[in-house]
């Protein structure tokens, strides 16, 4: 039986991260918005807002990649594996 790829803890642990990746890149992209001399500072932030949660979004896909194939990975293989079968 293989041990599970996905666990309660890394799904936590990507979940952070990303929150914590999609704060940051709020306030980073802010500043980068296009709509900053003719728009409210709502507009902007919105703008912000999307832009990050596009992101964050691909983050999470990748921290969750990295996580499975890295598990993966460090199952421990048969001899029929080893031999291309």
């Amino acid at each position: 039986m293989k041990p599970k790829l996905i666990t309660k803890w890394g799904v936590v642990v990507d979940l952070t991260l990303t929150v914590i990746f999609f704060a940051w890149m709020t306030t980073v992209l802010k500043k980068h918005v296009p709509w900053g001399g003719e728009a409210s500072e709502t507009a902007v932030l919105v703008g912000a807002l999307l832009c990050s949660a596009c992101l964050s979004g691909v983050l999470w896909m990748a921290l969750n990649l990295f996580r499975v194939t890295l598990a993966d990975q460090m199952l421990p293989k048969d001899a029929s594996d080893k031999q291309g079968r």
